[in-house]
C-alpha cells in the first residue's frame, strides 16, 4: 500500500484584519476505505506552442474513459510560466474550472465519468479479388487474396487513428478510441470517409450507433492564453 500525503498551507499577514495561517494535511486513500491510492501517471511537464493565437486548441490532459470512473482521483496542474499575464484555462468537460496564471497551481478531485463510445461492424462479403481496397479513417487496406475472413483480419490488423478493432470470422467490430458527440457514424449504410473499390465485393456496415455517441462530461483539457510557448506541469493520482 502506498502512502501519499497532500498538504496545503495558506498564510498572509495582510489579507485579513488578523494574520492568516492555515495548514491542512490529508493522506490520500481509495474511495470508501483506508487503502492508499497506488496509481499515478507520474509528474510530467510539457510546452505547448502553436503557429498563431487563432491556431490554439484544447489539449487533452486526461480522458475519463482511460481511468476509473468517479473514484478517489486527484489532479495536480501548475502553470510554469514566469510571465505574469500568461495563463492556462482549465476545463472539465464543457465547463471552465478557471485560469492558472504564471506560477499558479491547483489540486482537485476528479470524477472520471466517461461518455458513450460509438461502435459499428463491417462484414466482408460478396466477391473480392486480390488488390481490391477498403479505406476508412485515412487507412487503406488492400486485399491479399479472395477469402473474406482473411480480408477482415487484414482490416482489423490496421492501426486506425480514431478506432480500435476486433475481428471474428468475416466481421470486424470498430469501437471509437474516445467518447465523442461528433463521431463519423451516419447509420448502417454509410460512414464518412469509407471507400470501397472492389469488383463486386462489399464491406457491409451493421450495428452502427448513429447519433448515440456522447462526449465525456469530465475530460480535462488545458488551453494556453498565447501561442508562443507556455509550459504546464501535471500529475494524476488515481485508483
Amino acid at each position: 500500500m502506498a502512502t501519499t500525503t497532500a498538504t496545503i498551507t495558506l498564510s498572509s499577514t495582510d489579507l485579513l484584519s488578523d494574520e492568516l495561517a492555515l495548514t491542512t494535511t490529508s493522506t490520500l486513500t481509495e474511495a470508501g476505505n483506508s487503502t492508499g491510492v497506488t496509481q499515478s501517471t507520474g509528474l510530467a511537464r510539457k510546452k505547448l506552442t502553436y503557429g498563431s493565437d487563432a491556431a490554439i486548441i484544447h489539449t487533452a490532459l486526461y480522458r475519463a474513459g482511460d481511468y476509473t470512473a468517479n473514484k478517489a482521483n486527484k489532479v495536480y496542474i501548475k502553470n510554469v510560466s514566469t510571465t505574469a499575464s500568461e495563463y492556462f484555462t482549465i476545463k472539465v468537460g464543457d465547463e471552465a474550472l478557471g485560469r492558472l496564471y504564471a506560477g499558479d497551481w491547483t489540486f482537485f478531485p476528479w470524477a472520471a465519468t466517461s461518455g458513450i463510445k460509438e461502435t459499428f461492424g463491417v462484414t466482408i462479403a460478396g466477391t473480392w479479388a486480390a488488390g481490391d481496397t477498403w479505406e476508412f479513417d485515412g487507412i487503406t487496406t488492400t486485399a491479399a487474396n479472395t477469402t473474406a475472413a482473411d480480408i477482415a483480419a487484414q482490416v482489423s490488423a490496421q492501426v486506425y487513428p480514431n478506432w480500435t478493432t476486433t475481428v471474428s470470422g468475416a466481421v470486424v467490430t470498430f469501437v471509437a478510441r474516445y467518447a465523442a458527440s461528433d463521431g463519423v457514424i451516419t447509420g448502417d449504410t454509410a460512414i464518412t470517409g469509407d471507400t470501397l473499390t472492389s469488383s463486386s465485393g462489399t464491406a457491409a456496415i451493421s450495428g452502427g450507433t448513429a447519433g448515440t455517441g456522447s462526449s465525456s462530461p469530465s475530460d480535462i483539457t488545458i488551453i494556453p492564453s498565447v501561442h508562443t510557448g507556455m509550459t504546464y506541469e501535471t500529475m494524476l493520482i488515481h485508483e
